[in-house]
This record gives C-alpha cells, sequence and structure tokens, in this order.
C-alpha cells in the first residue's frame, strides 16, 4: 500500500509540473503577436457640389394690411333712424346717402326762423325808407340791419340740420360695420359711430425696419406679399420714417399695396420680403453645411474619401442656400449632413450627393 501511494504522489506531481510549463509557454508565446491594431471607422455623411446660380439678399417679417382712408360716421343732427339705404359690404361712393333721420322738427324750426325773417326783412324795409327820410336815426336803422343778417344765418343753420338729417358717406368705399338700426334714438351730441367705412382699394403695410437695415432700403423698392392661399403680390415702399425708435431700435417703414380688384382685406395678415439686391452667379452652398461659431463659419470639404475643415466668408443667403465670398471654389463637396461626428481628416463614406 505504501509504494501505491508513493507511485500517485509521484504522477500526479509530474502532470502538475507539465501542466504549469505548457501554461508558461503559451503565455510566453502569445504576448508578443496579439497586439491590438487600430479599427478605421467610416462614418457616414450627406454632402453636395458647391455650385454657382442666383441669390437675392432680402429681409423677411410681417404685418397686417391696414386701410389709407377709413371713417366712422356719425350724426351731426338729433333724431330717430327712419331709413337704413345701405348694409355691411355695400360698395359706396364719397356723398352717397346711407341713412335717414326724421325731419320733422327740423323743418318745424327752419318754418319758423324764414317767418320770423320774414318779418323782420318787412320791418327793415320800412326802416330804411324811414332812414332815407331822416325820420329815424342811423343808430336804429343798423341795428335792425344786423338783426335781419342774424337771424338769415339763423335760417341758414336750420337749412343745413335739415340736411345732416341724411347721413351721408364722407369717403368712397365699403361698409365695413353697420352700428344703427330703425328706431334709434341719434342726438347730434353722441359719440357713438352709425357706420364704419373702408377705403380698400388702396391698402398699407407698416413694417418695423431694423436700424441696421435703413441703409438698404428705399422708397420706391420691390416688396413682395405672402397670403394664405393666394399668389405673391408685389407692392413697393412708399415712406420711411426719418426717426428710429429708441426703445426697440428700428423705424417705421410703409409699403403701398394697390387692390384694384378689391381681392385683398383691411386685416389681412402678410408676410413681407424686401429684396435688396441680386447676384446671378453666387457661389452657393446648401445652408446647413455651414457651421457658425464665434462669429466665424466653416464648411467640411470631402476630398479622397476624408474631410477637411474650411473656413469661409458668407454673402447673401435664403432659405435654402447661402452664398461663399471666400474660402472654397466650385466643384467641391461640402458636407450637408452628419458634420456633427466630424473633425479634421476623418474618414467618411459619402451615402448621398445632390450635384
Amino acid at each position: 500500500m505504501n509504494n501505491i501511494s508513493k507511485l500517485s504522489k509521484a504522477v500526479s506531481l509530474v502532470l502538475l509540473t507539465s501542466t504549469l510549463l505548457l501554461s508558461g509557454c503559451e503565455s510566453a508565446n502569445s504576448s508578443p503577436d496579439t497586439e491590438k491594431k487600430d479599427i478605421v471607422v467610416s462614418i457616414p455623411v450627406e454632402a453636395a457640389k458647391v455650385s454657382r446660380g442666383e441669390i437675392s439678399s432680402t429681409y423677411r417679417t410681417t404685418s397686417t394690411l391696414e386701410a389709407k382712408a377709413d371713417a366712422e360716421v356719425n350724426s351731426k343732427a338729433t333724431g330717430i333712424v327712419q331709413t337704413l339705404l345701405v348694409e355691411e359690404g355695400d360698395h359706396v361712393q364719397a356723398g352717397q346717402v346711407l341713412a335717414t333721420l326724421d325731419t320733422e322738427r327740423q323743418q318745424l324750426a327752419l318754418a319758423k326762423g324764414k317767418a320770423d325773417l320774414g318779418q323782420l326783412k318787412s320791418e327793415l324795409e320800412r326802416v330804411e325808407k324811414m332812414h332815407q327820410r331822416k325820420l329815424v336815426s342811423t343808430d336804429v336803422y343798423d341795428k335792425l340791419k344786423w338783426q335781419v343778417e342774424s337771424l338769415d344765418a339763423s335760417v341758414r343753420m336750420q337749412e343745413l340740420a335739415l340736411r345732416d338729417t341724411k347721413i351721408i358717406a364722407p369717403i368712397s368705399g365699403v361698409i365695413a360695420r353697420r352700428y344703427a338700426k330703425v328706431g334709434q334714438l341719434i342726438t347730434e351730441f353722441s359719440s357713438k359711430a352709425l357706420f364704419h367705412v373702408v377705403s380698400q382699394q388702396y391698402l398699407e403695410a407698416v413694417i418695423n425696419l431694423p436700424e441696421h437695415q435703413l441703409t438698404r432700403a428705399k422708397v420706391g423698392q420691390t416688396a413682395y406679399l405672402n397670403f394664405a392661399g393666394m399668389p405673391q403680390l408685389q407692392a413697393k415702399i412708399i415712406r420711411i420714417s426719418p426717426v428710429v425708435d429708441a426703445t426697440t431700435g428700428t423705424a417705421r417703414v410703409t409699403i403701398g399695396v394697390q387692390n384694384d380688384d378689391l381681392s385683398l382685406k383691411a386685416g389681412m395678415f402678410a408676410q413681407i420680403e424686401l429684396q435688396y439686391d441680386t447676384k446671378a452667379a453666387a457661389l452657393l452652398v446648401p445652408k446647413r453645411a455651414v457651421l457658425a461659431m464665434d462669429n466665424s463659419s466653416s464648411v467640411f470639404v470631402v476630398k479622397d474619401g476624408k474631410v477637411l475643415r474650411k473656413a469661409v466668408k458668407t454673402g447673401y443667403e435664403n432659405d435654402a442656400m447661402i452664398e461663399i465670398t471666400d474660402g472654397i471654389t466650385e466643384g467641391e463637396e461640402v458636407v450637408t449632413a452628419g458634420q456633427a461626428s466630424l473633425k479634421d481628416a476623418s474618414t467618411v463614406t459619402v451615402i448621398a450627393s445632390n450635384s
């Protein structure tokens, strides 16, 4: 038994030693041959060719159309509304009768005034004859003559009050609102309007132009107006305020809009674009290709499967494109999407290219 035990221990020792030697040899052999190599990752990007095209210098803003002429029509006479001759939406001409008031009070006052004036004129004729014969003094004659003139003026005022019972349109236009109702009592001291008349053949849009844009805006310059569901319209700058608002740093610019067909309405919301200048063959790239940071701009240019970041100077821009005035040349390919993962000399794969 002792010999068998000793033999078993010897075999175990030999096996253990062999295992350790083999492990050491494997470790020694593997360490120099399994060094990791750098893996090159190609970043997918979208790119576009630098091309030439037309671009304009523009300023965009919004405004609301306003009527150049509109009027709140009030009554200068007292009375009850008898007739309404127009309704909202009706087109009227200056001087057209819109409504009438009852005239009984004015007619009675006028009749009384004319009767008193006739009586006083007869008295004046009699006194004038007596004055010529030196039977009455000049002072009596003059006072009576002034009374006739005063009463004559009163009669003309009563005639005017009778005419004022007709409510007249002060301007040509369209009835925007009718406030008056038949049977309504109107007083000459009432501030409540009876009608609102708006002239819409010529409209205006007022915008507040930033101070740094003022040197580029000129009277007579074309402005483009866009309305929902309507084709683009052209208008003109007609006035530029000479004063800049110190609070907002802007100046009022008025745009005149001809509206002969009355397709536009006062109060409509307009998107306005002022075009200052146009370049026919500017060097253009998609706007999203330009990276702006710290008052500088740059683009990633693709060449031989890698990118190079180049500083550029920009010019005019619109919604989609931007002009490059320096830094790259026509025909180069610039990254338009995927820039966030890029740095100089990054390897890229262009998955979409807009030539």
